[in-house]
């Protein structure tokens, strides 16, 4: 399930395309560093492929968590992290607390929510960001949270065609495609254990 609550703001929107600048930036080095380890002859050619896509999620993840969103969050703390844990530090018998930010006030979850999906859709599929690159964030909440984050699907499959055949999570590997992880980002929240993983799909 995707979901698509309403656009995040303009200063958002100018931060989204100064992480797809930076990340264009970042994989025009990886490729050049590729090419001269290649000929060296030491190093696989799918491996240092992976190793790319590798670094990509990473860096995607980190930037985008640690992205300024504009809200009144906590003094000194108005970051994506600091939005999700507020959502999950506040929220009460399922009842979504609400931020002050600078378009307006929002549903703390409700609006993790669509600056996640936003900003990822943003980066990972569009010709203003990476590119279009096949993508999945994987959440793990603890499974008693009542949160609007917990069993959320942040992926643009069905974006993508191979022939006549939509690219999803069950057939990537018969089309062809391989997963590259961020690898695992946890912290803890009120107690509570949080874990995002970012894999980016390639061929």
């Amino acid at each position: 399930m995707i979901m698509n609550i309403g656009g995040v703001s303009k200063r958002s929107q100018g931060e989204i395309f100064g992480i797809a600048l930076m990340f264009v930036v970042i994989i025009i080095g990886v490729l050049v560093y590729g090419k001269y380890a290649m000929l060296d002859g030491n190093d696989d050619v799918d491996i240092l492929q992976e190793g790319e896509y590798k670094i990509l999620a990473e860096g995607a993840l980190n930037t985008i968590l640690k992205m300024d969103i504009g809200c009144e969050v906590e003094r000194g703390r108005d970051s994506v992290k600091d939005l999700i844990n507020f959502c999950l530090e506040n929220e009460y018998s399922g009842i979504d607390p609400e931020v002050k930010c600078e378009d307006g006030r929002f549903l703390s979850c409700e609006h993790a929510v669509n600056i996640l999906n936003d900003t990822l859709f943003e980066v990972f599929n569009s010709t203003k960001g990476i590119g279009m690159i096949p993508f999945e964030l994987s959440l793990d909440i603890p499974a008693n949270s009542r949160s609007l984050l917990f069993n959320q699907s942040f992926t643009n499959f069905g974006s993508f065609k191979l022939g006549n055949r939509v690219v999803t999570s069950d057939n990537y590997r018969k089309l062809g495609y391989k997963r590259a992880p961020s690898g695992l980002i946890s912290w803890s929240s009120s107690q509570r254990g949080v874990e995002f993983e970012l894999y980016l799909y390639y061929r």
